[in-house]
């Protein structure tokens, strides 16, 4: 890049702060607007992302926002996408079931997360005699992804067999198909990955609530953070919390901040402190990469990810298509990313755009 160019664009990044698209709009009324020089971020790295965004459409990048010490320091929409467009979240969903049920908890809805799903579904109380190892299957389990149903997360490479994903999208009752499969483990004895687990944490709360999970999460989660405009996905009669939620990219920072303020939103205890910090907590050792709490992703001390972090508290949310929430605790940081690549042959993912612009431009 040349002399002339970098003064250029770093005068466009003073000018603007954040916003390189749009002026500062006045429904913005969450964070204060800073330069990243105010919180200790290089600029220049963050123009050296942007630059890279916009030379390379095909990578998918198509919003970063970054919330840094209680400001907004960083908001850019790609390629036509603005503010209000809502992204499809893909697997970044499933973390707001967790955050449903500690709401629900708190409502004394449920119990905690140490009780059974059955008391809670009793449409199927039938499947639950007939099988009573079932009634074994507590909440933290589900979130845990210890539930001991068998699954089959993937299509099959070779011989071409469905998932068992495709099976239930194609059921008629997503719940009652997750739950009437077999056990090939007690429930709490092994990790075994299951993306429509949400499927069921939604059901019993709308079992509980007495009307949509739509209904619970407006006027019960997100109503205070004034996050109104949101889909949940239906396929029949079937809400998919697993992987059809779509927000604003603002509006997913907003609920990352929400967990990194241990869920107080500006003085209101919207979820429980405690219930919020286990969320996040690693629950359970993985392999050398990754660590897995609530619903929630965590890098393992040895994935050699994030070697320059003198503190590993880094949380996130992941799904295809480059959609990713990240929160860094002791760095005051959240970052919300959204995209739509599918391809397994990029080189600009949303975890690089973290490490390499935006955590390398903390100083």
């Amino acid at each position: 890049m040349s002399k002339w160019l970098t003064i250029s664009l770093f005068i466009g990044f003073v000018t603007s702060g954040c916003y390189y698209d749009e002026s500062i709009p006045e429904d913005q009324n969450v964070w204060p607007v800073v330069q990243p020089t105010d919180v200790g971020m290089d600029e220049v790295r963050l123009l050296q992302m942007d630059s890279s965004i916009i030379a390379q459409p095909g990578q998918g990048i198509e919003s970063v926002v970054i919330i840094k010490s209680g400001s907004l320091v960083y908001e850019k929409y790609y390629f036509g996408n603005n503010r209000i467009t809502q992204f499809e979240l893909g697997g970044v969903s499933s973390f707001i079931s967790n955050l449903a049920i500690g709401r629900a908890i708190d409502m004394g809805l449920i119990n905690s997360v140490s009780d059974s799903i059955y008391k809670y579904l009793p449409a199927f109380s039938e499947e639950f005699e007939d099988f009573p190892l079932k009634k074994n299957m507590t909440f933290e389990h589900l979130m845990t992804m210890k539930s001991g149903l068998s699954w089959n997360e993937l299509r099959g490479a070779f011989d071409g067999q469905l998932s068992d994903i495709d099976r239930m999208v194609e059921s008629e009752d997503w719940a009652e198909f997750l739950i009437t499969k077999p056990l090939d483990a007690v429930p709490g004895s092994r990790y075994a990955y299951n993306s429509a687990i949400p499927v069921l944490l939604a059901e019993a709360i709308e079992v509980q609530y007495g009307d949509g999970i739509h209904s619970f999460l407006l006027n019960e989660v997100f109503g205070s953070m004034n996050v109104n405009s949101f889909d949940v996905a239906r396929v029949g009669d079937n809400a998919n919390m697993a992987w059809g939620i779509s927000l604003t990219t603002l509006d997913l920072a907003k609920l990352g901040y929400l967990y990194l303020e241990k869920g107080n939103w500006f003085n209101e205890q919207i979820v429980d402190a405690e219930y919020m910090t286990s969320s996040v907590s690693i629950q359970t050792n993985l392999d050398y990469f990754n660590n897995f709490g609530w619903m929630w992703w965590r890098y393992a001390d040895t994935s050699g990810f994030l070697p320059f972090l003198e503190v590993n508290d880094v949380f996130f949310a992941g799904g295809i298509g480059e959609q990713r929430l990240y929160v860094v605790p002791h760095l005051e940081l959240v970052v919300a990313i959204t995209g739509k690549n599918e391809r397994a042959d990029f080189d600009l993912s949303s975890p690089l755009i973290f490490r390499n612009y935006i955590l390398r431009s903390i100083q």
